[in-house]
C-alpha cells in the first residue's frame, strides 16, 4: 500500500496543496497575495515527484507510469503553473482574489493527472468527473458576470449530456468484453476472445471517443467552447484551453491503440478519426477566420489545432505517440501563453475583447507585444517557432503512413490559420494606437507566465533536437 500511495505523489502533492489553501483562505485571509507562491510551490514539487516516479503499475494496474505519462503530466503542470502566475494580476483587479480560485484550478490539475495514468475505464471516468466539476465552477468564477455564467452552464449542460454518453460507452465495452481494463478490452478487439468484435463493443469505443473529443473540442462537439472561453476569466481560459485537452488526447491515444491494434481495426477507426480531423480543421479555421475577438477567435482556432493533433492518430500505432506528444506541449506553451497576454492587456472582463484594440500596443508593451507575437506564430506554425516542428511531425507521420491526402489538407488548413494570427501582429506592430490602456493591472507574475512560455516556444523551436531526443525516450 505504501507504494501505491508514493506512486500517487504528484496527486496527492497538488490535491494537499488545494485543502491547505482553502484553508489558509479561511483562517489566514491576509495571506491571500502569497497563494500563487504556495501553488506554484506545490506544482514544482509535484513535477519533481513525476519525474521521480518509477516505470510500471500501482494499484493493481490501475495506474500507470511510463515516460510518456511523465512527458504529458510535466505539460499538464506546466500549464497549471501559467495560469497561477496569469491569475494574481487578473483576480486583484476584479476583486475576487480568494483561496477558492486556486484549490479549484489545482484539483482540476489533479483530475488531468491522474486523467493521464489510468488504464482502466471507471477509473477514468472518476478522473474525468474530478476534472469537469472543478472546471464548470471556474468557468463560472466571476459571479458578477452575466457571460461567464452563461458561458459556465452551456459547459455544464454539455458536459453532463457527454458523461452519459461515456458512462454508457463503458457499459456496454463492459457487457461486451466483460472487462473496465483497457489492455483486456485490446485483447477482445484483437480477436482473442471475441471475433470479430461486437458491434456493440465498437458503438462503446465511439461514445467514449465522442465524450473525450467534447472536451478535445473537436467537431462536432466544439460548440460550448466559444462562449465558455469568451465568458470565463480569462487566465483560467489559459488552463482550461489545454490542460483538460492533454489529459484527453492520452485517453483517446490508449483507446485507439487498445480497439485499433491490429490492420482490420485500423481501417475501421481511420475513417472515422481522418472525418472529424478534417471537419475540425476545416471549421475552425473558416470561422476563426471572421471573429474580430481574440478569445472566440481562439478557440475557433483550437479546434483546428485539435484537428492537426488527431491527423497524427489517423493511423493509430505505436509510431503516432512522439508527434501527438510533442504537438501537446508545443500547444501547451503557445496556446497557454497567448492567454496569459490576453489576461494582462484586457481591462473590460466580460466584455469584448476585440483584436482592434491592441493597435499599437506592440510598442507600448513591448516585451508583452513580443511575447504574444511569438504565441501567435507558433500557433500559425511559422518556423523557427515549436508549433512549426509540432506540425511538422504530424505530416512527417501522415506522409510515413502514405496518406498524402490528408497531409497536403492539414498544409493547406495551415495556411488559413495563418492570417487571422499574422492579423494579430499586424495590429500589435503596423496600426496606430486607437485607444489608451485604461484599468490595467501589469504585475510581474503575469510578465513571468508571458515570457516564460514565449521564451520556451522560441527556445524549443529553435533547438528541437533536445525535445526531440526527450520524446523519443519517452514514448515507444
Amino acid at each position: 500500500m505504501n507504494a501505491d500511495l508514493a506512486s500517487l505523489a504528484p496527486e496527492l502533492l497538488v490535491a494537499g496543496g488545494g485543502i491547505l489553501l482553502l484553508l489558509l483562505d479561511a483562517f489566514a485571509p491576509a495571506l491571500r497575495r502569497g497563494f500563487t507562491a504556495i501553488g506554484l510551490a506545490f506544482v514544482a514539487a509535484a513535477a519533481w515527484q513525476a519525474c521521480a516516479q518509477p516505470i510500471g503499475y500501482s494499484w493493481g494496474g490501475l495506474i500507470e507510469t511510463s515516460a510518456t505519462t511523465r512527458a504529458l503530466s510535466w505539460a499538464v503542470l506546466a500549464a497549471t503553473a501559467l495560469c497561477l502566475l496569469s491569475s494574481q494580476g487578473y483576480l486583484r483587479r476584479e476583486r475576487i482574489l480568494s483561496g477558492e480560485y486556486h484549490a479549484l484550478l489545482l484539483w482540476s490539475a489533479t483530475g488531468a493527472l491522474l486523467l493521464l495514468r489510468a488504464t482502466e475505464l471507471l477509473a477514468i471516468f472518476l478522473a474525468l468527473e474530478l476534472l469537469s466539476i472543478c472546471l464548470y465552477a471556474l468557468a463560472a468564477y466571476h459571479r458578477r458576470l452575466a457571460i461567464g455564467t452563461e458561458g459556465a452552464i452551456k459547459y455544464f449542460l454539455m458536459g453532463a449530456f457527454v458523461s452519459a454518453f461515456v458512462l454508457l460507452g463503458i457499459a456496454l465495452l463492459y457487457g461486451q468484453t466483460g472487462s473496465t481494463r483497457i489492455d483486456e478490452i485490446a485483447l477482445a478487439f484483437r480477436g482473442a476472445t471475441t471475433t470479430p468484435p461486437p458491434i456493440l463493443a465498437s458503438l462503446g469505443a465511439l461514445l467514449l471517443l465522442a465524450g473525450f473529443g467534447f472536451k478535445l473540442s473537436v467537431v462536432p462537439f466544439h460548440a460550448w467552447s466559444p462562449d465558455t472561453y469568451q465568458g470565463a476569466p480569462s487566465p483560467f481560459v489559459a488552463f482550461l484551453s489545454v490542460a483538460p485537452k492533454v489529459a484527453s488526447a492520452m485517453v483517446i491515444v490508449r483507446l485507439l491503440l487498445a480497439v485499433a491494434g491490429d490492420p482490420a481495426g485500423v481501417a475501421r477507426w481511420s475513417g472515422v478519426i481522418a472525418s472529424i480531423a478534417v471537419a475540425s480543421m476545416v471549421v475552425g479555421n473558416l470561422l476563426a477566420l471572421v471573429q474580430r475577438d481574440i478569445k472566440r477567435m481562439l478557440a475557433y482556432s483550437g479546434i483546428a489545432h485539435m484537428g492537426y493533433l488527431l491527423l497524427a492518430l489517423v493511423v493509430p500505432d505505436a509510431a503516432s505517440v512522439g508527434p501527438v506528444t510533442v504537438y501537446l506541449i508545443a500547444y501547451v506553451l503557445m496556446n497557454a501563453g497567448a492567454f496569459g497576454v490576453i489576461s494582462l492587456l484586457y481591462a473590460r472582463a466580460g466584455e469584448q475583447h476585440p483584436v482592434s484594440e491592441l493597435s499599437g500596443w506592440g510598442y507600448r508593451y513591448p516585451v508583452l507585444g513580443a511575447c504574444l507575437a511569438i504565441c501567435m506564430l507558433s500557433l500559425g506554425g511559422i518556423p523557427p517557432t515549436l508549433g512549426f516542428f509540432g506540425k511538422y511531425l504530424v505530416f512527417l507521420n501522415l506522409i510515413a503512413d502514405g496518406r498524402w491526402g490528408l497531409a497536403i489538407t492539414g498544409v493547406l488548413a495551415s495556411l488559413v490559420g495563418v492570417f487571422y494570427y499574422l492579423r494579430v501582429v499586424y495590429v500589435l506592430y503596423m496600426k496606430a494606437e486607437v485607444r489608451a490602456p485604461e484599468g490595467l493591472l501589469i504585475d510581474g507574475w503575469g510578465r513571468a507566465a508571458a515570457v516564460l512560455a514565449a521564451l520556451a516556444t522560441l527556445v524549443l523551436g529553435l533547438l528541437p533536437s533536445w525535445l526531440l531526443s526527450w520524446v523519443s525516450s519517452a514514448t515507444p
